[in-house]
This record gives C-alpha cells, structure tokens and sequence, in this order.
C-alpha cells in the first residue's frame, strides 16, 4: 500500500491546493523521461549520471508527498554514490514498480478534500 503524505505536499505548497495539484501533475508527466534516462545510465553503467537522476527523483517525489519513493531513491542515489552496485542492480526494477504504484496513488488523490 502506498501512502502519500498530502499534508507535507501541501506544506511544500505553501498551503495552496492548486499548486500543489500542478506539483502532482507535473511529477507524473515526468515519468516517461525519468524511467528512460534512469535506464539508459543503469544500462551504461554510468552511475555518477545514475546518481543525478535517482537524487531528483527522490527530491521531487518528496515534495508531491510520496515519501516511500523518495526513500528507496535516496537509498539507490547513495550506493551509486558509495560504488554499491550490487544494491542498485538489486533494486532498480523495485524502484520503477513503486514509481509506478506511487503514480496510481497520486493520481486518486482528492485534491477537493484537502
């Protein structure tokens, strides 16, 4: 199950429930490009670029809200950091399933609600 965090979204939104729609919005309009680049450097090895990439991710699913994204990018930006590769290559594909479960999660959000 995956949990948002709507109340540190809407923090990071200045309490503004149209941007921080326009926030969510944005994050799940970014996935295409974020999973092809993040691909394209893990199947190149290239993991400083790996970082880079998994680093933005974390930051801005911690804005929208979805922490438990934020976390495991976190963890895959520090071993393409430390050279922990094992760990990336173990948790890569789990990383782009829960990209996926978390953008299910967002898109159910009851902005009016908030």
């Amino acid at each position: 199950m995956i949990d948002i965090d709507t109340a540190h979204g809407m923090e990071f939104s200045m309490d503004d429930k149209e941007m921080y729609q326009d926030m969510v919005q944005m994050f799940i309009e970014q996935k295409s490009d974020n999973v092809a680049s993040i691909t394209d450097f893990f199947e190149k090895q290239d993991w400083e670029n790996y970082k880079i990439r998994v680093h933005g991710l974390k930051s801005n699913a911690r804005l929208v809200g979805a922490m438990q994204l934020g976390d495991l990018a976190e963890k895959c930006e520090h071993a393409a950091r430390d050279g922990d590769t094992a760990f990336i290559l173990a948790n890569t594909s789990e990383l782009f399933a829960l990209y996926e479960q978390t953008l299910d999660a967002l898109k159910k959000i009851d902005f009016a609600a908030l």
